[in-house]
């Protein structure tokens, strides 16, 4: 068991409400487009969210270099200038940059780190266990959130693995789902305590995963359209249930209208008067078809019903 002065260095748990997965922006040449993002920034943080994750999945992070990666969050903390919370994600392939990318993280003072599993290659239990306690001793004084999307990183996070992960790395704060299973969601929360933070990262459960006992929602959608998300957190914490249901089925429309795609929030948010760029290699842009008949749902949203 550490020491409890070494318990006491670590920051506070970052991991609750909502959290935007903030997308990266890119110039025609398929660079970083800095110049957007920092507007996309000031734009999140007008709106009131109040937590940005930087190089997750949404921010198209594993098609960039560390360099780049680096570059990246050190330009979000500058931008958002300590008024939001920021959260790097760090993963990578090769475990050794994945490191590289959680020292650099804490260097910079961010407010939480976000690991994804390890991907691509079949890991056992022990093997992802070893994963994680390389990155907490790399980054002991940082909370970290674990990040299990076995869709597409193909391996799930049991609630044995969990408990290991708890009881051994106590700077372990949160763990985001990206898993559309209800019952595995209630399991992480069971195992949890108090400084534990179970996220949803599947927007049409944002409500459902709260009324279970999930601490906030990490959100691509957010990127383009945040106040849904925001209100529905801030009705449900206010007890005000009728609201949040509306504010849940406002979010199951944007996600039939973006579905739940970078190349459409990228088209979406230029739409909506913030040009971002387009998607990085393989990832296609919209065609102008697809342009168009988005811009054609978009104005049929209607956030008052």
């Amino acid at each position: 068991m550490q020491a409890l002065d070494e318990y006491l260095t670590i920051k506070a748990n970052p991991f609750r409400g909502i959290i935007c997965p903030i997308l990266t922006p890119f110039d025609a040449k398929g660079e970083i487009d800095y110049k957007s993002l920092e507007k996309l920034v000031h734009f999140l943080v007008s709106e009131g969210v109040p937590c940005l994750m930087v190089a997750g999945t949404t921010g198209e992070g594993l098609l960039l270099s560390v360099e780049e990666r680096k570059k990246l969050a050190e330009a979000v903390l500058s931008y958002a200038n300590k008024k939001v919370r920021v959260v790097v994600h760090v993963s990578c392939l090769s475990t050794r940059e994945s490191i590289e990318l959680t020292h650099h993280a804490q260097s910079l003072g961010v407010d939480g780190i976000s690991a994804i599993t390890p991907f691509f290659f079949s890991y056992s239990d022990e093997e992802v266990f070893r994963f994680y306690e390389a990155i907490s001793k790399t980054a002991p004084e940082t909370p970290i959130s674990l990040y299990c999307f076995p869709g597409n990183a193909k391996f799930e996070i049991k609630r044995p693995l969990l408990i290991r992960i708890l009881q051994n790395l106590s700077n372990i704060k949160a763990i985001k789902s990206s898993n559309p299973d209800l019952i595995r969601l209630q399991e992480y929360i069971a195992v949890g305590n108090n400084d534990f933070s179970v996220l949803c990262g599947v927007d049409a459960l944002a409500l459902p995963a709260l009324t279970l006992g999930a601490c906030g929602q990490v959100s691509g959608n957010s990127n383009i359209f945040p106040q849904p998300f925001i209100n529905l957190y801030e009705s449900y914490k206010k007890g005000d249930l009728e609201s949040a249901v509306k504010c849940q089925s406002t979010i199951n429309r944007i996600r039939a209208v973006l579905k739940d795609s970078i190349a459409y929030f990228k088209a979406a948010s230029a739409i909506n008067g913030l040009p971002i760029g387009i998607p990085r290699l393989p990832i296609q842009s919209l065609d102008e078809v697809e342009i168009n008949n988005l811009k054609s749902e978009i104005s049929k949203l209607n956030f008052s019903s």
